[in-house]
């Protein structure tokens, strides 16, 4: 530990390695350490005793005078699970999940085979796709007022396709529950509420698991809307113990914008199995649209098309590669201007490394060109998409997947429509 210089005495003497200076933070009178370093030396303060750890998170300290005082209030104490918390309603407990797989660890001659499989289930079980690509024209007016630049005018243009496909299939209507999974600031939900009729009770229910701050909610703070916006990991979520929508259950439409993997799989899980009253009184959504992606990152513990993967005779290690093949379709190993073959910067989330040359010359020894990784990378997608559409429509919906977007605007451009038809 280094030393700070004499003439700053009065500042604490704590070095940070990382930041390669001391510590700038003042310390209380006769003391070495800041209050927040003082657990590291011997310095105890007269009035407040010693720096201790935290009972509930040893990564905090607080005076030992007031460490009761602290527990109280604590951000990690175990607090109350509210009614809606279930442990791991919609994933499957029981089920051990495996190590993540990356394609470095599958030998050359396992990778060629399973691509020729791919290649013949895709041939059999691949999914027709709609190609609709229409604007709202509640956003098309804000769009074309819009200077917010070019990626905010890209989230607008998906979300006012998004809106026109849930107007034509009679999503936007008077007394609907909208639950958005995966919120975020809420935009999405901000012009679902911009675009329905205001002469009902509605309501509106914001999911996700992290907190936001500049959420588009906070814009109907002062209006009499039915806003709630609830912090909480999909797979622990019970809808029908919401005590806010428990007379409108049967009229939920669930709803995600570019929600990761294994996620969309929880929230569909969600939607099916958890519109059950305390009672047990079961209910079915109206519908869902989810905007999908990020297939890369799906789960063979929460995905619900396990079913239909098993009869194609896949495993749950082959479910593994086809996740890790899914990014072919969107990643960054794409040829250059230069005669090379120099690929770009990488997905953050594909477990290759595009910059290993070693990659490269796998590929190239493989015979697998970009054009085809790219082509077999969207199969991938397009069958765990075809277990998702089968498993809705053995619960009653009438599912289609739908080109909802350019793929200037996104590359995932894919959506899930589902509307409640009965069993």
């Amino acid at each position: 530990m280094n030393k700070r210089p004499a003439e700053d005495q009065n500042v604490c003497s704590f070095f940070l390695e990382r930041k390669k200076r001391h510590c700038r933070m003042k310390t209380n009178e006769g003391m070495t350490f800041c209050p927040h370093h003082s657990h590291l030396g011997v310095d105890e303060d007269p009035k407040k005793g010693l720096r201790v750890p935290c009972p509930y998170d040893s990564s905090h300290f607080c005076y030992e005078a007031k460490l009761q005082k602290h527990l109280k209030k604590c951000n990690a104490r175990e607090k109350d699970k509210p009614k809606y918390h279930v442990e791991s309603v919609n994933v499957e407990v029981n089920h051990s999940e495996s190590l993540k797989l990356c394609l470095r660890d599958v030998p050359d001659d396992e990778l060629i085979e399973f691509v020729n499989k791919i290649k013949s289930l895709y041939d059999k079980h691949g999914e027709e796709i709609v190609e609709i690509q229409a604007m709202h024209p509640v956003l098309r007016t804000e769009m074309e007022k819009s200077d917010d630049g070019f990626n905010a005018f890209k989230h607008m243009k998906q979300q006012a396709s998004l809106l026109s496909v849930m107007e034509d299939n009679n999503f936007l209507k008077d007394g609907s529950c909208f639950i958005e999974f995966g919120a975020g600031k809420g935009q999405l939900m901000y012009w679902i509420i911009s675009c329905i009729p205001k002469n009902e009770e509605r309501n509106f229910i914001l999911v996700d698991r992290s907190a936001q701050r500049h959420k588009i909610d906070n814009k109907f703070k002062d209006t009499d809307l039915q806003i709630e916006r609830i912090r909480i990991d999909i797979q622990h979520l019970h809808l029908g113990h919401i005590e806010s929508i428990q007379n409108k259950l049967d009229k939920v439409v669930g709803v995600s914008k570019h929600l990761c993997g294994a996620a969309t799989d929880l929230a569909i899980k969600c939607l099916m199995d958890t519109l059950v009253t305390e009672e047990k009184v079961s209910h079915n959504a109206l519908g869902l649209l989810m905007a999908l992606c990020c297939h890369h990152r799906c789960s063979w513990n929460s995905y619900v098309g396990r079913n239909f993967l098993e009869e194609c005779g896949i495993t749950e290690r082959e479910f593994q590669i086809m996740c890790c093949i899914a990014s072919w379709a969107t990643c960054g190993l794409r040829k250059t201007k230069t005669p090379a073959e120099k690929p770009e910067v990488p997905n953050p989330y594909f477990p290759e490394n595009a910059q290993d040359e070693n990659l490269l010359n796998r590929y190239k020894k493989l015979n697998l060109k970009h054009e085809e990784r790219e082509i077999i990378g969207m199969q991938c997608k397009r069958l765990i998409d075809a277990g998702r559409v089968l498993y809705l429509r053995k619960k009653g919906y009438d599912t289609k997947l739908v080109t909802y977007i350019d793929k200037s605007v996104s590359l995932e451009n894919v959506a899930m429509i589902a509307i409640y038809k009965g069993s």
